[in-house]
């Protein structure tokens, strides 16, 4: 079982009945809300409810946004849409790193997460609130459902805690480095 699938797994037994979880001890659980990764779910007021004309097929159609929806609907207010073509969201604050891909560093939006429901997508997950991952912009991870969004998250944190162990081991390696090059 490779690393990945490994980390991904420790997501499973916070899922679990309570009654389930002491047959499998020494397996970590998702951080509660009292650790200091966790984020508050803050929800918008009330979710709000739209109907239009589909342009394509003449019927009128109606949904109700999904609570925490950011987007403005401006493309329906009219009363007038294409179904595909309405969605809610709500994504994280942009993050950027200097990324030199090219020879020169530049300013790339990383690890955004965007809160998506397509209302009249064909396909019906896509129906359903899910996660769209921008690991860089214009690459994407897309139509993550919870247990695929918790596998991408143990598993980024899996690379972090790798990193951060890495960290300490720079700081140690770089000053007996800085000692010899002085000697």
């Amino acid at each position: 079982m490779s690393n990945t699938v490994q980390r991904a797994a420790h997501s499973l037994p916070a899922n679990l009945p309570a009654a389930f979880r002491p047959l499998l001890p020494g397996v970590p659980t998702q951080p509660t809300a009292g650790d200091r990764h966790s984020v508050p779910v803050i929800l918008a007021k009330a979710p709000r409810t739209w109907t239009f004309t589909d342009r394509e097929s003449g019927e009128q159609k109606t949904f109700t946004c999904m609570q925490g929806c950011v987007d403005r609907h401006d493309d329906i207010r009219s009363g007038l849409a294409v179904a595909e073509d309405v969605w809610c969201r709500r994504h994280t604050n942009d993050v950027t790193l200097p990324i030199n891909d090219s020879g020169q560093p530049e300013e790339l939006s990383v690890l955004r997460a965007t809160m998506n429901v397509d209302p009249f997508d064909r396909r019906m997950a896509q129906r359903l609130p899910h996660i769209d991952l921008e690991i860089m912009d214009d690459a994407w991870l897309e139509g993550l459902d919870p247990d695929g969004f918790a596998t991408v998250i143990n598993t980024l944190q899996g690379r972090l805690d790798e990193m951060r162990a890495m960290h300490a081991e720079l700081v140690v390696v770089r000053a007996a480095y800085m000692k010899q090059v002085q000697a």
